[in-house]
């Protein structure tokens, strides 16, 4: 009898560890419940002409047809991949209503407005935007981000050692 009590035991003891895992392990916490305790920091954010909300057209005028195109399964939005790799793109451009209204970049051939790109440190983006920043963890990487509340812009870098990603977002 009480080695069926103890198998239950444990078996519901590895059941608890993985759903605490599931729960809280992946460490990921939504961006927006930082903005109330994050002062706003001004961003004018482009990249290579292209800022949020300029049209589709637009974007395929500056540069070029996509590589790939991504339609959400909702059909919601698009996006627009640049690069040769569609797992690792150079820039990716999230199209919603025919406008911009987020964008990704992961390679060093473009920067963030203020001259952020892939490879710069904590320490450069901080020189650069200050210290009214969040930070987070999102799928194993250290997430920094500032607000722009006047304009209703966020960016994030990715971090690990050094910027993995930038990512520029409307505010709704």
């Amino acid at each position: 009898m009480f080695k069926y009590f103890y198998k239950g035991k444990f078996i519901l003891l590895i059941l608890s560890s993985v759903l605490i895992a599931l729960l809280f392990g992946c460490g990921t916490v939504d961006k927006m419940e930082f903005y109330g305790d994050t002062k706003s920091t001004e961003l004018s954010e482009e990249v290579n002409g292209i800022s949020l909300g300029v049209t589709e057209d637009k974007v395929k005028e500056v540069l070029g047809k996509p590589d790939f195109i991504e339609k959400s399964e909702d059909k919601m939005f698009t996006n627009l991949i640049y690069g040769r790799d569609q797992e690792e793109p150079e820039i990716e451009l999230q199209v919603s209503n025919g406008k911009v209204n987020r964008y990704f970049f992961y390679s060093d051939k473009y920067s963030a407005i203020k001259g952020i790109t892939k490879g710069d440190s904590k320490k450069d983006i901080i020189k650069k935007y200050g210290e009214s920043y969040y930070q987070r963890d999102e799928t194993g990487l250290k997430i920094m981000g500032y607000f722009d509340k006047k304009r209703k812009v966020n960016i994030e870098f990715s971090l690990a050692d050094h910027v993995k990603g930038i990512m520029v977002s409307k505010i709704d």
